[in-house]
Formats: structure tokens, sequence, C-alpha cells
């Protein structure tokens, strides 16, 4: 279980088994290599030092999606801290905000 924070340094959820979970422990989307993708198989965006990103060129590409999972009962108990904001690259803007997807 890896917790994962969006580049504006908001905890966002956690991967388990390349799932990826809010922090209210909803399953939203699979890690696949550096990307991460909704259920439906839409960009959502990439890891990058350890954090969500998502390029703005790969908004709206298709991949395969995935069967969503039971809710996880671990991302309503454990709540990390937020982190410090990083400055976005060009190219890039911040990862959805878990309430939007």
């Amino acid at each position: 279980m890896n917790f994962v924070h969006r580049w504006n340094g908001d905890y966002f959820g956690l991967f388990y088994n390349d799932a990826l979970y809010t922090k209210d422990g909803r399953h939203v989307g699979y890690r696949r290599r550096h990307e991460v993708v909704s259920l439906k198989g839409l960009y959502l965006g990439e890891v990058k030092n350890h954090r969500l990103i998502t390029r703005t060129a790969n908004v709206g590409k298709r991949s395969i999606g995935g069967v969503p999972m039971l809710r996880m009962a671990v991302g309503t108990t454990v709540t990390p801290m937020n982190e410090q904001p990083l400055d976005l690259p060009a190219g890039f803007e911040d990862f959805p905000e878990p309430d939007t997807l």
C-alpha cells in the first residue's frame, strides 16, 4: 500500500496492487506503468516523483478499463498529512480531485 498525493500536495488516497483508491476508500482507477487510467479506461494522469499529475496532451486518451473493486476501509481510517506543493511543469495540470472521480 502506497499513499499518494496530488501535485499541489493534497493527500489523494493510495495505490494497492496498482489499484487507485481515493482517501475515502473508493476505487477509481488503475496504474499502468506510470500512467493512471479510470475504471472506464480514460487517461487520468500519471505518477511522477511519487505524486499524481496530468499531462494535458493526454487528456481524452483511452485505454482498457477495469473492474471496480469494493470500497477499501483503510482509506477512511488513515489520513496522511498534506505535503508541500510543487510548481507545475509546462504541459501539465494538477490531477483531478478525489470528489470529481
